[in-house]
């Protein structure tokens, strides 16, 4: 077989030079070169041949996603303490609070579900001050949860709950939930702050919340008279760092300070939004948190010299969205609510939509307002222009007395809320509180109802009819009979809880058909008093990773 020379060798003969040792050494590795890869390329084929013969040897196949339990843990949800009154601030942002009136009532409220088949997990409530103290017990934990529920039920389901209502709460803590065999427990609660006198007399309520990385708010105010405190709770094992964004009617505030603020495990850390954006009329707030999860409320208060403008803990809204749905947004009547906010210093004191924009584009926004007779005709028929990176104030006056849902279509996404004021007259105390955009109804919503108040549960469904399936909880824990609540397209359907059942706690509350949205709106009679529990996410059971293999 005659020589294959390269093209070095070769020029080499021809200009007639000898050829240097590593010329030599590259014809002598010529041959075994090519026949490795010759080799390589018969073992590849191989393989694929291999991968037709032999059942699932087939590197190119893709596998179904085949779910992996995730191993359960505990289900924890922050509840607030008693609104305190600010007495001043330490380097701008961290509060000193004073004494709060004596009249001030604050009162922690629970339930958990039992699993099928009647065993309640256990339950415990612990303060959030850096010690994980307990503080009550929801319900013990059962002995041998292994037998507790069986894998084959038979007969009717045996579900009760665990009930804690009206408990003090004189701090914020944490309500800690155990699983039942690889099953999350579901849980709820709701912390419930009236006061008949003082700075912040009013009423202010807030669901528990479970811990999240990134939460966005809506309706803040720093003018004159008017405090708003963010007050952040880290219920897990690892410190947390916080970063804020905010937001006001001209634009995104630079603020100092407003980065890196720690968050250690089991407190709560309180940031006077005035120390980082002064004298603004609404502010929304944008956080996030690395570390730790993290849950957080704003408390809101207004004083107009000497009379209380009302107080409130403005709630996280929905995240970012083209599409947000507020219900809830209660609206007294056009003659009281008039002579309300015409009253020198009370502009502010009147139903109306904050909508930011975080992006630098402007966003057209369609409103429409359902109501109890259906949709009410709005200013400018609802549509106006947001300003991009800047919070919108658009005002909901001329709205007949009731319960509205408020619907947004926006051609950018916005963070959304809803003011609303109550008063008992001229010259009288003033209550507001602040409806954040909620999410679509789904299936098994646990809802505290707290007593010595007025509680009306908002439902509307705004394009087409759904179904509302309510089942009512005593205070001792028996469920009673399903009750179903048809809901027209576009109008909004008040329930009194106390229809439901004998002495109802709590309410658990399941949606069919068109999308349906509900909150529970809080007074007292003869008050002004007014707050709003947003309806809380829903659902218990084995979370699971879904993995795909394959190449």
């Amino acid at each position: 077989m005659p020589e294959i020379e390269d093209d070095n060798v070769a020029a080499s003969k021809q200009s007639g030079t000898r050829r240097s040792p590593a010329a030599r050494r590259s014809k002598s590795r010529r041959w075994p070169a090519v026949v490795s890869g010759a080799g390589t390329l018969l073992v590849a084929a191989a393989l694929v041949g291999a991968g037709s013969i032999f059942p699932g040897t087939n590197a190119t196949e893709v596998v179904p996603p085949v779910p992996h339990p995730v191993p359960v843990g505990e289900t924890m949800a922050n509840c607030q303490g008693p609104t305190q009154l600010l007495a001043g601030s330490a380097n701008g942002t961290d509060p000193q609070f004073s004494a709060n009136s004596s009249a001030t009532k604050s009162q922690l409220n629970a339930v958990v579900l039992s699993n099928a088949a009647g065993t309640v997990p256990g339950a415990t409530v612990e303060s959030l001050d850096g010690s994980f103290t307990s503080l009550l017990t929801v319900a013990k934990a059962p002995v041998e949860q292994a037998e507790a529920a069986p894998t084959e039920l038979t007969g009717k389901p045996k579900v009760r709950a665990a009930v804690v209502r009206g408990s003090a709460a004189a701090a914020p803590s944490v309500v800690r939930v155990q699983p039942l065999n690889q099953q999350a427990s579901q849980g709820s609660g709701s912390v419930v702050v009236s006061a008949d006198d003082g700075d912040l007399q009013g009423m202010a309520a807030a669901a528990c919340q479970l811990p999240a990385n990134e939460l966005w708010f809506a309706g803040a105010s720093t003018t004159v008279g008017r405090t708003a405190v963010l007050m952040v709770s880290n219920s897990s094992a690892s410190p947390a760092t916080v970063s804020l964004e905010l937001f006001s009617k001209d634009g995104q505030v630079q603020a100092a300070g407003s980065k890196g603020l720690v968050v250690p495990s089991g407190t709560v850390r309180s940031v006077v939004l005035a120390g980082l954006a002064p004298g603004q009329e609404v502010l929304s707030v944008h956080l996030k948190s690395t570390g730790g999860a993290v849950s957080a409320v704003i408390q809101q208060s207004v004083l107009r010299g000497l009379t209380p403008g009302g107080v409130d803990y403005l709630a996280p809204t929905q995240m970012p969205s083209s599409t947000p749905v507020i219900p809830g947004v209660r609206v007294q009547s056009q003659d009281v609510a008039g002579k309300i906010s015409g009253q020198s210093g009370y502009g502010d004191a009147a139903t109306a939509l904050a909508i930011s924009v975080p992006g630098v584009r402007d966003a057209v926004v369609e409103v429409r307002a359902f109501g109890p007779d259906g949709q009410a005709v709005l200013p400018n028929g609802g549509v106006f222009t947001a300003k991009g990176a800047a919070v919108s104030l658009f005002p909901l006056a001329g709205l007949p007395a009731g319960s509205y849902t408020l619907t947004l279509n926006s051609d950018n996404p916005v963070v959304a809320a809803a003011r609303s004021v109550n008063s008992t007259g001229t010259g009288k105390a003033v209550d507001l509180a602040w409806m954040p955009a909620a999410e679509r109804l789904g299936s098994g919503h646990l809802l505290t109802v707290p007593q010595d108040v007025e509680a009306q549960l908002v439902f509307t469904a705004p394009e087409g009819a759904a179904t509302v399936q309510l089942v009512s909880i005593s205070g001792s824990g028996v469920l009673g009979q399903a009750q179903d609540v048809e809901l027209k397209k576009s109008l909004a359907t008040t329930v009194d809880p106390a229809t439901l059942g004998k002495d109802t706690a709590a309410v658990l509350v399941s949606a069919s058909g068109s999308a349906a949205y509900g909150a529970q709106v809080l007074t007292r009679a003869n008050a002004a008093d007014l707050a709003v529990l947003p309806v809380t996410g829903a659902g218990a059971g084995a979370p699971a990773l879904n993995i795909t293999t394959g190449f």
